[in-house]
């Protein structure tokens, strides 16, 4: 049932929220429109765009919460780990085993064969695929988005596999085209059943202004040949926004009121006092210097020890600036920290500064920032940026003859990918691997898993371990590495052959 107009005017005179209702001291000129997820930024996208990225090429701590973002997202790539695997079940022991090794073998191909593809990636040649990860969440977080074009390429090109990635910034796509006849909405072809069926690209970049007059009407291309990569704040929004933007005003204001501090600090000390006089034609500058220039400067030069007598008419002021006062790092600091806030970093990460942190709090604040970026490296860049890549790469492998199926798995099976970011950095060493140690040995976690959380792939640990210890048999070499050797004790001797005295209790 609708409320009439009647019904919804006594529903705010009852209004139990006082914001909701305007008839609060506090909030009666606290007015807001009722906007849409893609009518709130369609008009204000060009905008924050221009200034999100004029904040982070000139203002360092814009410039450093996007480096720092990057840096954690991406760090040196997320990784894919073929999981690739056909199903042993009904199997014999032995069929399952030789099976089992086949697709071991034929997963490492696959790495083998993504690893060379990894520096033909960028369509221009100027980054390896890792870099090219950098890049797109680079034009994210700066811009709000950042388009991947998949190339597919023939095979006189010569590459290990015929595809090359095109990285594209937001601007290409032009936020303000919309067409409602025919499903076009911010740059974005839809079916009648609301997928995305294309986007609508400039050739060129609209701010460059080389081309700025040949990029000429946008092109149609596939949505099935486009990485959309964007974060989005709501249901149904279309387009991304920066992630400077809420920051921007504080990013700004803390610039600008710091180059002030910085001027009146290099005035003040350029400053040291005035003189007043009035000079007669072919007179001496006050206290024996040259008269002034047109602008009243004039050059007074001290030697240590100077007693200055002045002459009648002279009067010297020296400089007293007033200092900025104690409030000056606080203010600076709880900017830094809105900054922070506004870009989901940490103050610390973002100014350097961990002077009032201890390892408890830094592995409270750490844990909390390290959800978040997991969060986005799997909701965002594996699913928009990762996976639409990884599976068409698999398809132009296997339609190149660079990979070929092994008897009965489905490509399907050939799709399954564990993507692996790079792993964080040991707070305390020696605790945390005792912590995954223990977490193994208890059952509630597998050593797979714990190697994949470093950054690892079991299958390759193994491989290696299992060379090193070849090699060091060959070479009657032991080391206390080894698993497969009994420990010893400190002096060489097996425990239970140890003829060493326990120390008395209270020695050393």
């Amino acid at each position: 049932m609708d409320l009439s107009g009647e019904d919804v005017a006594v529903a705010r005179e009852s209004q139990p929220y006082d914001v909701a209702n305007g008839a609060g001291r506090r909030s009666r000129s606290w007015r807001v429109g009722s906007y849409g997820p893609n009518s709130a930024i369609v008009y204000a996208l060009d905008e924050l765009r221009r200034k999100s990225r004029d904040q982070a090429r000139k203002n360092p701590y814009a410039g450093a919460a996007v480096d720092r973002l990057v840096t954690n997202i991406i760090g040196t790539g997320i990784v894919p780990r073929s999981m690739a695997a056909r199903s042993v079940e009904g199997l014999s022991d032995a069929a399952a085993k030789s099976r089992k090794a086949e697709d071991a073998a034929f997963r490492a191909r696959i790495q083998k064969l993504f690893l060379a593809w990894t520096d033909e990636a960028d369509s221009i040649g100027a980054h390896d695929f890792y870099g090219l990860q950098a890049l797109a969440v680079r034009g994210m977080v700066e811009g709000g988005e950042t388009f991947t074009r998949l190339r597919t390429r023939r095979p006189e090109d010569g590459l290990t596999v015929p595809l090359q990635l095109q990285l594209l910034e937001g601007d290409h796509c032009p936020h303000l085209k919309t067409d409602a006849t025919v499903r076009i909405r911010q740059g974005i072809q839809y079916d009648a059943i609301g997928k995305r069926t294309g986007y609508h690209l400039y050739r060129e970049h609209p701010g460059d202004g080389v081309v700025a007059t040949s990029f000429g009407e946008p092109v149609l291309v596939p949505a099935t040949d486009i990485c959309h990569l964007y974060r989005a704040m709501r249901p149904g929004q279309d387009r991304g926004e920066p992630w400077l933007a809420r920051a921007l005003r504080t990013l700004y204001d803390l610039d600008g009121y710091l180059d002030a501090e910085l001027i009146r600090k290099k005035n003040a000390a350029r400053l040291v006092g005035f003189v007043k006089r009035t000079l007669a034609d072919g007179q001496e500058g006050p206290l024996g210097t040259d008269p002034g220039d047109d602008d009243g400067v004039a050059t007074l030069d001290f030697e240590p020890g100077t007693i200055q007598v002045l002459a009648d008419g002279e009067d010297m002021t020296f400089s007293d600036p007033k200092d900025v006062g104690p409030n000056f790092e606080m203010f600076v600091r709880e900017s830094k920290r809105s900054v922070a806030a506004a870009c989901g970093l940490l103050y610390e990460i973002l100014s350097g500064d961990y002077s009032q942190l201890n390892d408890r709090t830094l592995r409270a604040a750490l844990n909390d920032f390290r959800r978040a970026v997991e969060q986005w490296q799997h909701h965002l860049v594996v699913f928009q940026l990762c996976r639409p890549i990884w599976i068409r790469w698999i398809d132009l492998a296997l339609l190149s003859g660079a990979l070929r199926l092994p008897a009965g798995m489905t490509r399907q099976d050939a799709y399954a990918v564990n993507w692996i970011p790079q792993a964080w950095p040991y707070i305390h060493p020696v605790q945390d691997v005792q912590g995954k140690t223990m977490e193994i040995q208890a059952g509630l976690s597998t050593r797979t898993r714990k190697v994949a959380e470093g950054g690892y792939d079991a299958e390759t640990v193994d491989a290696e371990q299992a060379s090193d210890n070849e090699r060091a048999d060959s070479l009657g070499l032991t080391y206390t590495s080894d698993g497969r050797q009994k420990p010893t004790a400190a002096n060489g001797t097996p425990p239970e052959a140890s003829t060493e005295e326990p120390p008395a209790a209270g020695s050393d």
